[in-house]
């Protein structure tokens, strides 16, 4: 009889560089070692900030009362999943840049920006001078290393006021290049940022990346003409996968089914089918996607004829469940997830109490507010602020939907993927005046990796580097660990008390 080592050698060179099947039997084979769920990190940006009278909790500790903003969580049961932190200061951390370039900037590596870009309409792009926390702990931490995909990132809309990278993306490799730059105040020498990963836009183009690794020798346009006619890709690796059960150890084929059930979901969910965990979406995804940006400078235009809600709501849906079939199938471990640029257009449709039937666009409302109207008691709102707090609840709503759905879904191992999965809640701004001090921000899941969920905590003054810390922490990586990262050139203490057991 054949020997399970050479049986094992001739399968995998005979589906290539399918690096899905590869994937799929090294689960298997880890699952009857003994292997338990792997830590995941998904960082989630949301734009523009908040209105903090709408965000700000009453209370502390594990007794507090949801804001307005806030509420969706309540209302979905995720208070046990989740940790809001006030208190932290992005102010003294910052360099040159405008205040959303320069604060997704930070908000994404913790380093002060030294450069903004050349050649551009504005001076005020700035460019990282360091890694993005997502990407800087995947080169630390093992417990996020050894996936067929290092990293996912997605975007859901890139139309913005101009031509800025920064504003756009929100993860940074640990890598640098040189690259033209204005100098900040004190700084001198040649100008360098970490290199841009940009977010993949289209769910379809997502998808065809991490699933069409199933597909052994497929190509895009395969992957993308099997999805045309509702075919799975598992319909082309059907022979694999009967060799993948007959290789697997003892008792580990419900590892198999788990990740062939788990692919097929996502499908029935793409093709708006309907299954018990699906977004319950009724259009497919192959030509689906955000008006990609022409390329020009556009106009603060702060009413609209045409909204964006509906179709930015799918786009974002369609990402999500992508990424939750990845981190269910263990295909990665980080992802970074942007809904729109801090500078975005996009236009939400019954959300202005001035206009229960218009269309205002979000970015461009957030300009016509200054600190007074912001600083007003909600009784005294006005229109505009309101139409913001709304917005932010409109966000908040949709991240509770998502965060449902990792509750729901177990990975292959058998666990429930929040439970194993840190997700910050981030924005580039504190409000849309564009504060740095106090940010707004949120902590989800990770309960299997030490985080005390079901707590409001609020902090003075501590340096946003310090979150980023606790999160790394989380990860295993301390401050002696990151010895050397931009990261600690940032004021920084230590990692935020009372986050994690």
């Amino acid at each position: 009889m054949i020997s399970y080592k050479l049986a094992r050698r001739s399968f995998l060179q005979s589906i290539g560089a399918a690096a899905g099947l590869h994937k799929l039997l090294r689960t298997t084979e880890a699952a009857a070692q003994g292997a338990t769920s792997p830590a995941r990190l998904l960082v989630v940006h949301h734009p523009v900030g908040t209105i903090r009278s709408g965000w700000l909790c009453q209370g502390s500790g594990t007794t507090f009362t949801f804001s307005e903003i806030l509420k969706p969580f309540e209302t979905a049961m995720l208070k046990g999943d989740m940790i809001i932190v006030d208190g932290i200061n992005m102010d003294s951390t910052l360099g040159p840049g405008g205040g959303h370039e320069k604060g997704t900037v930070v908000m994404a590596t913790g380093a002060p920006t030294k450069w903004t870009r050349t050649g551009q309409t504005e001076t005020d792009d700035a460019m990282a001078a360091g890694p993005s926390i997502d990407q800087l702990l995947l080169s630390k931490s093992t417990k996020l290393q050894g996936t067929p995909f290092k990293s996912l990132q997605a975007l859901c809309d890139d139309r913005i006021d101009h031509q800025e990278i920064s504003c756009r993306c929100i993860t940074y490799a640990v890598e640098q290049r040189p690259q033209p730059g204005i100098p900040g105040p004190g700084v001198t020498g040649a100008s360098y940022e970490n290199t841009p990963i940009r977010p993949t836009l289209r769910p379809l183009d997502l998808y065809g990346r991490v699933f069409g690794t199933m597909m052994p020798g497929g190509t895009a346009d395969a992957l993308a003409r099997a999805r045309a006619e509702k075919k799975s890709v598992l319909d082309f690796s059907l022979r694999e996968l009967a060799r993948v059960r007959t290789l697997a150890p003892a008792g580990q084929k419900s590892v198999i089914d788990a990740h062939e059930s788990a692919i097929r979901d996502l499908e029935r969910e793409l093709d708006g089918q309907g299954n018990p965990v699906s977004c319950g979406l009724g259009s497919p995804p192959p030509d689906i996607g955000a008006v990609v940006d022409d390329g020009r400078d556009h106009p603060e235009t702060v009413q609209v004829t045409q909204a964006d809600d509906t179709l930015h709501k799918q786009i974002g849906e369609y990402h999500q469940a992508i990424i939750r079939a990845a981190f269910r199938c263990d295909m990665t471990r980080t992802a970074t997830f942007q809904w729109s640029p801090g500078t975005n257009h996009i236009a939400f449709q019954g959300l202005h109490p001035d206009n229960p039937t218009g269309i205002y666009t979000h970015h461009p409302v957030s300009h016509q507010v200054n600190q007074a109207d912001i600083g007003a008691a909600p009784a005294s709102r006005n229109a505009h602020i309101q139409y913001l707090v709304n917005v932010d609840k409109w966000y908040s709503a949709r991240m509770a939907e998502f965060l449902t759905t990792l509750r729901s879904t177990v990975d292959v191992y058998g666990n429930a993927l929040l439970d194993n999965t840190v997700i910050p809640y981030l924005s580039e701004v504190s409000q849309a005046t564009h504060e740095h001090n106090p940010m707004p921000l949120v902590l989800f899941g990770g309960k299997n990796l030490g985080l005390k969920g079901g707590q409001f905590l609020a902090f003075t003054g501590r340096p946003y580097a310090d979150f980023l810390l606790t999160v790394a922490q989380a990860f295993g990586v301390s401050i002696t660990d990151l010895q050397g990262q931009p990261l600690l050139d940032a004021p920084h203490t230590a990692a935020l008390r009372g986050v994690l057991a």
